[in-house]
């Protein structure tokens, strides 16, 4: 899947790239066994426009400031683009395309490998699947720092 470059030729989808670096083993680990190829292929998609997007916002449009309400603006904005943009690339109507996004489990997933994604560019010795792979093993740990902070 890749969208036509200016002279007319295919662009890579970077999401086939970056599976291509992924292990199965790492793949069912961070997503389940359960999930397909076509599953896959689009969390990885989501994750690429999220990063993309919101770097392109943060540089052009940030908020105004950090306060809760205006931050939310700001993610909700954010969250239509990709929605938006996602919806084209795949061919689907933007309903499917809010359903699929709007799956908590499917969120974090994007979030998560948007995050390693991240992390491979400021690391890019370690590969994708190394990064992933610590990820998912840290997700415990993480969500006891995220409750540990967030009780106060």
């Amino acid at each position: 899947m890749g969208r036509e470059g200016p002279g007319g030729e295919r662009e890579a989808d970077p999401a086939l790239a970056y599976l291509e670096e992924l292990d199965e083993e790492t793949m069912s680990l961070a997503w389940g066994p359960d999930k397909t190829p076509e599953y896959r292929r689009r969390i990885v998609l989501a994750a690429t426009i999220f990063g993309r997007q919101f770097e392109e916002r943060m540089r052009e449009r940030p908020p105004e400031n950090l306060e809760e309400r205006e931050f939310q603006r700001f993610l909700m904005a954010l969250m239509n683009a990709v929605i938006s943009e996602f919806a084209e690339r795949e061919g689907i109507d933007e309903a499917s395309a809010a359903a699929f996004l709007g799956d908590v489990s499917t969120r974090d997933y994007v979030l998560e490998l948007n995050e390693v994604l991240e992390e491979l560019a400021d690391e890019p010795e370690i590969s994708l699947n190394e990064h992933l792979k610590a990820a998912v093993e840290n997700r415990e740990e993480h969500a006891r720092w995220a409750d540990h902070w967030s009780s106060g």
